[in-house]
Order: structure tokens, then sequence, then C-alpha cells
């Protein structure tokens, strides 16, 4: 009698096969995932070595308990498995925190998440921080001149190009800098910034928060909830290149901080003329911040 080929014996398998995805708790697999609990599970399941991960997914497709999700972006497409269950059971923010291992939503999509905004948020913000630069300096001693702020900030905010959609959403991929994941909290199989974090990385990056009418008010909706005395200590350890606490200081006070949570932010030095948001043509300037904001801000 001829042995069994690889199919027919993940067919006899097939419930311990199925049970051990299941026992996992985990949804959405990628290619190396599986062919990792392929090796894992080989002799347990007496497979050939012969048998490869296109082998074992084709196996679990034809047995629909997976279903195959291609994300296309601008110079990679990322390929992922949904194991039992629908395409459209699998929440848009679970499908982008898996592109990358550790991967978080971030900016407006956090600030929705944390309940902090009225609007709907459709495009999908996740951080995929940059590598750890040794020996890189954040800043010089003597700071950055005042005309190179200048000059960046009269121009627009650079923005992610690199976006798929993926079940009418769009999946913005950012590359931050390198913070070892500061701020980052797991919640029902997703990272994200927790709220703290998530005030310091809208005031940076505002065109990723819906602009900076829609960040004052997430602001205010976060009065209560948040601590800035965690917000000035993260702030402290980021050692941003431009002062972004002077814009963190301008949205608390503009939405009614405590003044004893404005000095923490004036612990810092405020010794440079910045900018609330980028390109702006018509500007009024906080004293007490030394910031330039949108004279209609006012009104």
């Amino acid at each position: 009698m001829a042995r069994p080929n690889r199919f027919q014996i993940m067919e006899l398998y097939k419930n311990d096969i199925k049970n051990y995805f299941k026992d996992m708790d985990q949804d959405i697999f990628t290619i190396e995932e599986i062919n990792h609990i392929l090796w894992e599970k080989r002799l347990d399941w007496k497979l050939p070595f012969s048998t490869t991960a296109e082998d074992f997914i084709i196996f679990l497709m034809k047995k629909k308990w997976i279903t195959n999700v291609d994300l296309e972006f601008p110079n990679r497409t990322f390929q992922r498995y949904i194991f039992n269950k629908e395409i459209d059971e699998i929440r848009p923010v679970e499908m982008a925190c898996s592109l990358f291992k550790k991967s978080y939503l971030s900016h407006h999509t956090a600030a929705f998440y944390h309940n902090l905004t009225d609007n709907i948020v459709k495009p999908i913000f996740i951080n995929n921080e940059q590598s750890y630069k040794d020996g890189v300096p954040l800043q010089t001693e003597d700071g950055i001149p005042q005309d190179l702020i200048d000059k960046a900030f009269s121009k627009d905010m650079r923005t992610s190009k690199n976006i798929a959609k993926y079940e009418g959403r769009e999946i913005h991929i950012l590359n931050g800098k390198y913070t070892g994941n500061m701020g980052v909290i797991k919640e029902n199989k997703i990272k994200v910034t927790n709220i703290e974090r998530t005030l310091i990385d809208i005031a940076v990056r505002p065109d990723y928060a819906g602009g900076v009418f829609e960040i004052l008010d997430i602001y205010k909706n976060a009065k209560g909830e948040v601590s800035v005395n965690k917000i000035y200590s993260y702030l402290k350890k980021l050692k941003y290149m431009y002062p972004y606490h002077q814009v963190v200081g301008f949205y608390l006070e503009r939405a009614g901080y405590k003044e004893s949570a404005l000095k923490l932010m004036e612990r810092f030095p405020i010794k440079y003329n910045f900018y609330l948001t980028y390109n702006m043509k018509n500007c009024l300037f906080s004293e007490r911040w030394k910031l330039y904001y949108p004279d209609h801000f006012d009104v």
C-alpha cells in the first residue's frame, strides 16, 4: 500500500490542524508565521520534510479555513491570511497593525480610538518607527538656527505616500522617529498610542490629525483623561529637534487646562519663534509661547 502523500496526511490530521489555529487566538497570519507553524508541528502531524508553506496554504485554502488578502502599497504588496473569518469580520485597524510586528495606531486614528473626536476618522495611520541610530545627535548644543525653522515651516508638511486601500479605507504607513514604542499600549489585539503620546504626535504632525481646529477639539476632549505630567516626561525623553513643547503648551492653554499644566511646558526653553502648523499665510503671534498661529484661530 502506497504511503499517503502530504495532502492526504494533512487530511488525516485536519481536525488537529484546525484546532491548533483556533487555539492561537490570532486571526491574521503572515506566510512566515504559517511556515513557522508548519515547522513546529510537522512531526506531530507526520508531514514529510518536503512539505512547503505553499503546500500547507493550498490545503488550508481548499478547506476554506483561510482567506488571502493582498494589500498593495506603492513599493510593496503585503500578503496576509485570515483564519476562519470573512474579510468583513476583520477590523481594518487589525489588518493595518498586522503589517509590521512593532507597528501601532497613531495620530488621528489613535484619537478616534480613545474617543477624543466626534468625527468619523476614515484614514488609518500606523507608525512603523525608524531604527535607532547610534551616534546621530537629535540636535546640536546650540540648537537649530531660526532661519532653518522659518524655512521648514514655510512649506507644506511632508506627508507619507505609502498608502493602500482596504475595505473602503486608506491605510497610511508612517515611519516616525525612533521612540522605543514610548507610550504604546495593547488592547483588543491592536497596539495604539496612549492619550498622552497621541496629543504629542498630533501636535507634531497636524496634517495627520485633521488640522489645527480638530487638534484643539481633541485637546479639549482629553481634559480629565490625560496626564500633563506624562506629556512633559515624554517630551523630555523624545528630545525633538524643533520646540514642539511650545505647540503643546499653546493647545493646552487654548483648551482651558490649568495654569499648573501650562507652567510644566514653560520649564522647557522658549527661545525660538515657532509655528502651530505649516505654510500659514496670515498669522497672529502668541507672546507667551513665541508661536505663530492662523489668524482665524481666534474667531
